[in-house]
């Protein structure tokens, strides 16, 4: 009885001692092979503060059309996000799909403020690529959490899509684990509602009903704090554009990011 006790009072200890010493591994899930560029694309690469060479995929597009900057998930590489990009890039829109240092070949390891300090040289390097074209960002799963803090309090966005949003992996971690002090565990908290208060650019956010890696709760607050449109599609896809076989949330981005060239 007395080994059974203290088996079952050391699993809270082990718990939190996984999550303190492999919360890297449960939030980034990279793939490391070298990203490649498809016709239409070219392989480019920038240069970190710190001395990191990140490796991205590019479409100019139309001159006459805004440039995307596009963050994914925490999961794959930017190339798997090509399928999404060639929609765009075909449609005229120039598009920069970021990839973060240890993913797609890239050195370096992921953690919160090393990919806020890249995503900056990303806005910086497509600001200079593209000088006088409208630039949209766009963030899916993780990449939300980038783009939104990339986007707080800056009036040279001309739109942000917030595609399977969380409001912080603080909250996501606080639902799983509802007896592990996660609050005191997190390196890494990504907290992204706050920043919503200080967005400038109209904002479209979709997520998808019964998603259960973000849940749609999520969603619904981040329209709400960043005053912007929220759209629920049926079922549980995750990433919701990029995995919507009916291409319905795609649609819904293309309109709205046609109506705020409009304006």
């Amino acid at each position: 009885m007395l080994t059974w006790l203290g088996v079952v009072a050391a699993i809270p200890v082990l718990l939190v001692g996984a999550l303190w010493l492999g919360q890297e591994r449960m939030i980034f899930l990279p793939d490391g092979r070298v990203i490649a560029a498809a016709p239409g694309w070219t392989r480019e690469t920038l240069r970190t503060p710190d001395g990191t060479e990140l490796a991205f995929l590019l479409a100019e597009g139309s001159p006459a059309r805004p440039v995307i900057l596009h963050f994914h998930g925490n999961g794959g590489n930017a190339e798997d996000r090509t399928g999404l990009g060639d929609v765009l890039r075909n449609l005229g829109f120039g598009v920069a799909l970021a990839e973060y240092r240890g993913y797609g070949g890239n050195a370096g390891r992921p953690g919160e403020a090393a990919i806020a300090a890249d995503a900056a040289a990303y806005l910086a390097w497509v600001r200079g690529r593209f000088a006088g074209r409208p630039l949209v960002l766009w963030g899916e799963s993780l990449g939300t959490a980038v783009v939104t803090r990339l986007a707080e309090g800056r009036s040279d966005i001309a739109a942000v899509v917030l595609e399977s949003p969380f409001t912080s992996v603080a909250d996501l971690a606080r639902s799983i684990y509802p007896l592990v002090p996660t609050d005191h565990l997190l390196r890494h908290r990504f907290e992204s509602l706050p920043r919503l208060s200080g967005l400038r650019a109209p904002l479209f956010v979709v997520a998808s009903e019964d998603d259960r890696i973000t849940p749609v709760a999520h969603a619904r607050l981040m329209a709400e704090a960043g005053r912007g449109r929220l759209l629920l599609l049926p079922g549980s896809a995750h990433p919701a554009v990029l995995n919507d076989a009916s291409g319905q949330g795609l649609r819904a981005v293309l309109d709205f990011l046609a109506s705020v060239g409009r304006n």
